[in-house]
């Protein structure tokens, strides 16, 4: 079985989002690695969701999912794509029972000097304790 974070990985790369295609990392991505590409950051935060009876049944974790991109070549529609493949997704393959996957949050940054656009998504996924 996969850890959750792969689960979401999976989902990613079985969207097949335009150019990025497999180029999906975790952490950072490999310096000769061509834009555009995503990288992920895993349990940033895990957080009690259910309980009963004083037992935590579930938890909420937090990811980031960054797009990556030229800024002067932007693709707006891979950020929707990139939502669509994680936002309410079914995610199976995971050594815990997935009943969520939410995308909470979306920011946009342009690194002007370094002709870099990143999107950034917070990813709340609910899982089995």
């Amino acid at each position: 079985m996969a850890s959750v974070s792969s689960a979401v990985r999976t989902a990613i790369v079985n969207a097949n989002i335009s150019g990025v295609t497999t180029k999906v990392f975790r952490d950072i991505a490999p310096d000769s690695t061509a834009y555009p590409f995503i990288t992920f950051e895993d349990d940033l935060d895990r957080t009690p969701s259910l309980q009963g009876d004083a037992v935590v049944l579930a938890r909420n974790k937090t990811m980031n999912v960054s797009l990556w991109q030229n800024l002067d070549s932007e693709d707006v529609d891979l950020i929707e794509s990139l939502m669509t493949a994680v936002d309410g997704v079914n995610l199976s393959g995971a050594d815990k029972t997935i009943f969520r996957c939410r995308v909470a949050n979306v920011n946009r940054r342009a690194e002007v000097p370094d002709n870099v656009c990143h999107h950034s998504l917070v990813v709340t996924v609910t899982h089995s304790n």
